[in-house]
């Protein structure tokens, strides 16, 4: 008998995750009913016989719909924490601020393990694959409430991310460490950029293992050139495709993870020399009145931005703004460099933007929409135009992904307007 007969399920939510999450019950001799928002209201389930519930993780916290659940005595779960218990293999779990997605396809790639989670191929999907492990991204909404116990646990970095979502930068640190919390053996990667306080609620059994750039530490690090792991050299830096130093932080991560299940140097060297960046994530977008084009449209956070402004060469004019997700643009102007020459807001958290650089004495060209951003940077003297937000996509787009299209379709506009 499957743990899942006879159960019925409530899924509130019908996308991806919870199409997934209804097939994968169904399919284990579980009940499941799917349940939406009606224009945007509350729709009230039908029934109160529920054992479980599956909401997706794009419902906020304060969706009726968890008070519903709580008055019932309805358990509360989410489509990763149901993967992971339907998953007969080894689990590598990987979140953090940035890096998530290319962390997580490198620790595929050098591990012959399947990715999934977050990077929109769920995980009870993934766990109908025959394979002997899966390498999981989970964001910060997945975690909130998950109980799960990963084999490997990764947390690539933390910087304050969704407060607008989270409420505050202590409950999004919170719901990070939550990958870990349920760990009583294993390793827990920790990336360079973890700040202590940021791990403030972690309480695991795993094993830590750090990673640095700068210095040999117990997990993985550079020096002399090489990736190194466990005081063992793996493999010269320079087969590394990505460029940045944030990718070089990202690969010590997944080369961590990776050797604590199992891969050998050649696995983790043929899959750093294959390595390419996931889409929207420095993404070239070709050239146009004198001009290199880079779609950094996956950059929704404040350090994520800075870190593809570093990683971009020359006289850069920097396009930011969309909607605001509670963070401050302070620290943005704090630290970038001068080689951003212009900035150009966009969106319903422009004016926020702008007067965060007045404070800093930088200036900033303020416009309406993407495509307004795209025609003062064509006028701009700068030798790259780099569209790195710093900011979610739902004031005009559906998400990252279909912003940095229209991005890339404004560029291919003005080259053939030449």
């Amino acid at each position: 008998m499957d743990i899942f007969d006879g159960k019925k399920f409530l899924i509130y939510g019908g996308g991806i995750s919870g199409k997934a999450a209804f097939d994968a019950v169904e399919r284990r001799g579980g009940r499941a009913v799917i349940f939406n928002d009606v224009d945007g209201a509350f729709s009230v389930p039908s029934g109160d016989d529920y054992d479980l519930a599956v909401i997706s993780p794009g419902i906020r916290p304060t969706h009726p719909i968890y008070t519903y659940c709580a008055d019932r005595g309805i358990t509360v779960i989410g489509e990763a924490e149901l993967g992971f218990r339907l998953a007969t293999c080894r689990i590598v779990g990987v979140t953090g601020t940035n890096g998530k997605t290319t962390v997580t396809r490198l620790i595929a790639e050098m591990t012959g393990g399947v990715a999934c989670g977050n990077i929109g191929y769920p995980i009870t999907e993934a766990v109908g694959q025959k394979s002997n492990l899966l390498v999981c991204e989970l964001s910060s909404f997945q975690l909130r409430e998950a109980d799960i116990a990963p084999d490997v646990a990764v947390i690539t970095n933390i910087t304050a991310d969704h407060i607008d979502w989270h409420g505050s930068a202590e409950e999004y640190y919170r719901c990070k460490c939550m990958i870990a919390n349920g760990m009583t053996g294993g390793y827990l990667v920790l990336g360079e950029n973890v700040p202590i306080a940021a791990l403030a609620t972690l309480r695991t059994g795993a094993q830590i293992l750090r990673c640095a750039t700068d210095r040999p530490v117990d997990g993985a690090y550079t020096q002399g050139g090489y990736f190194w792991f466990g005081g063992k050299r793996v493999c010269p830096i320079d087969y590394f495709r990505l460029d940045g130093r944030h990718n070089v932080s990202n690969a010590l991560c997944a080369i961590a993870a990776a050797k604590c299940v199992g891969a050998d140097n050649s696995q983790i060297l043929t899959a750093l020399s294959r390595a390419v960046a996931a889409p929207h994530r420095l993404e070239n977008a070709g050239r146009a009145v004198g001009k290199r084009w880079i779609d950094d449209s996956k950059s929704t956070n404040v350090s994520s931005c800075l870190s593809a402004v570093e990683a971009t060469a020359g006289r850069i004019c920097l396009i930011t703004g969309g909607r605001d997700k509670g963070l401050d643009f302070a620290e943005l102007f704090g630290a970038l460099p001068e080689k951003a020459t212009e900035v150009i807001a966009m969106g319903e958290c422009a004016v926020k933007i702008e007067r965060a650089a007045a404070t800093a004495g930088r200036r900033v060209t303020v416009v309406k929409n993407l495509a307004a951003a795209v025609e003062a940077a064509a006028r701009s003297d700068a030798d790259t135009v780099l569209l790195s937000p710093a900011c979610a996509s739902f004031d005009e787009f559906g998400n990252y992904a279909e912003r940095g299209e229209a991005f890339k379709a404004e560029v291919a506009r003005l080259g053939a307007e030449k």
